[in-house]
């Protein structure tokens, strides 16, 4: 038998592990595309299909080490694409293994063109996508992940294994270097008279635009 329509991640999960394999199959496609989505604007189209396809390869061999409880399985599931993309990233950085994605920003340029492109229309949100470009990796994750897929900030402080309250620390203060990136950026003399106004609801709209683009390359 084949799962339920609606049947949520645990049961899907606690079928997939007792050996239902149209379970994993079900969990893997609810997921398959906020995980590409993940790695889009971060590495290049061929990088993006390989990482996306080894997160999923992960958890199929890591599926019973996930055991519910408070944790989230959507988490659970980006932080094995956080590893993977740290993994991508130290192997092609010159900086390799010191790599710290606490400090440090990724700018593929294999990404620029087809995000400015998508972004053409909005000033503002090719704007605010440079600057969350210009980030640390962890910020960058950090706040797509709260507005692009909605994890909780305690979902999020399971998948960087830090408290709570370190976590809403670390989200607020990614928030304010992306509204400080973002108003150095409108302070360019050809964007002087822009501004933004919801930094939330401009970067909603950028996760919007590539999900619809996604959705029509299918």
């Amino acid at each position: 038998m084949g799962p339920e329509p609606g049947e949520d991640d645990l049961s899907l999960l606690h079928a997939w592990q007792a050996g239902t394999i149209a379970a994993g199959r079900a969990l893997i496609a609810r997921h398959y595309a906020s995980v590409y989505r993940f790695f889009f604007s971060k590495v290049s189209g061929d990088a993006c299909e390989d990482l996306t396809q080894g997160t999923f390869e992960a958890l199929c061999r890591r599926r019973d080490a996930f055991r519910g409880g408070t944790a989230s399985f959507k988490g659970f599931v980006f932080g094995i694409a956080r590893n993977k993309l740290l993994e991508h990233i130290r192997h092609r950085s010159r900086r390799g293994p010191t790599f710290d994605p606490a400090e440090e920003s990724v700018i593929d340029p294999a990404t620029e063109g087809s995000l400015s492109s998508l972004l053409a229309d909005r000033q503002i949100e090719h704007v605010v996508s440079q600057a969350l470009r210009g980030l640390s990796l962890d910020d960058r994750i950090v706040l797509e992940l709260k507005e692009y897929e909605q994890l909780t900030a305690r979902e999020l402080a399971e998948l960087f294994a830090v408290p709570g309250g370190t976590m809403a620390g670390r989200i607020a203060r990614a928030r304010e270097r992306l509204r400080e990136a973002t108003e150095l950026l409108l302070a360019q003399p050809d964007l002087r008279d822009s501004q933004v106004r919801d930094l939330d609801s401009a970067m909603r709209s950028i996760g919007d635009k590539i999900d619809g683009y996604l959705r029509a390359r299918k």
